[in-house]
């Protein structure tokens, strides 16, 4: 058991990636604490970790309030006695034009997206710096390494996430805390579930773009996230691993030879 006697927190855990992860750290041996606005998803989660024989505890928070961070790191100490691990993963996806958008939402998503990222780890640093050790991984994207159409808030607040981890990892290595990113692609979670189903036309023509011709499953990013707060990977700080079936390794402009992806 990989995580024997850890204790991680995942926000965002009561569906999609949070899920995944918050249940493949529990069958490695952690203690999970599960952490998401939707109680009734958090609770289905640990609910099912706690039938596998897992250890789960459920806390309804919303990340956007400051003192319910807070709130969400002392419940965890509380409960379990410390704090080895802090998965960012919860969001909340406003969409729009860069000129259309409104200012509320645009604050929103700073607020969600990398204001309580922030506050999430410097709470979390208090415990993990008196302890010596900790692993906090936050959730990127591949939008915050390359743009989208109409996701200009998400495009900024991913590409934050991402230089909050290095900023984070450079200043805390020594005191024992590394700090990394995962950046997924199209990950098949309720919102592109979602999206799917209403535009299959869009999700056919996304499919086709990603060299391995699939959307990636939640799972395979909470594989990403368990090696990050493993000891496998004890030398890894400050890094981003992009898991989107090698999205971002082609240009987009078409083949010269006319071969693709399905030669």
């Amino acid at each position: 058991m990989r995580l024997k006697d850890r204790v991680a927190l995942i926000s965002g855990s009561g569906s999609g990636i949070g899920e995944a992860t918050a249940k493949r750290l529990a069958s490695e041996g952690a203690a999970v604490v599960v952490v998401d606005l939707n109680e009734e998803g958090a609770t289905r989660v640990a609910g099912e970790i706690r039938s596998s024989g897992g250890k789960a505890e459920v806390l309804r928070a919303n990340i956007g309030n400051p003192a319910e961070v807070e709130g969400m790191i002392k419940f965890a100490v509380d409960k379990f006695g410390r704090l080895d691990i802090l998965h960012n993963n919860a969001i909340r996806l406003y969409t729009g034009r860069v000129g259309e958008m409104t200012l509320e939402q645009w604050r929103k998503s700073i607020d969600i997206g990398l204001t309580a990222y922030w506050y999430a780890t410097r709470c979390a640093l208090e415990v993990m710096v008196r302890q010596g050790r900790g692993a906090i991984v936050n959730t990127g994207s591949v939008s915050g390494i390359a743009a989208d159409y109409g996701l200009g808030a998400y495009n900024a607040i991913k590409a934050g996430v991402i230089n909050l981890t290095r900023a984070t990892a450079i200043e805390y290595a020594r005191k024992g805390i590394r700090c990394n990113a995962v950046c997924p692609g199209a990950i098949l979670t309720p919102p592109i579930l979602k999206s799917r189903r209403a535009n299959p036309e869009n999700a056919r023509r996304s499919e086709e773009i990603i060299p391995m011709g699939r959307y990636g499953e939640p799972s395979e990013i909470a594989n990403v996230v368990l090696f990050l707060v493993s000891d496998e990977s004890s030398y890894v700080n400050g890094t981003c691993i992009v898991a989107d079936g090698g999205l971002l390794a082609h240009t987009g402009i078409p083949s010269v030879t006319g071969h693709g992806a399905d030669w």
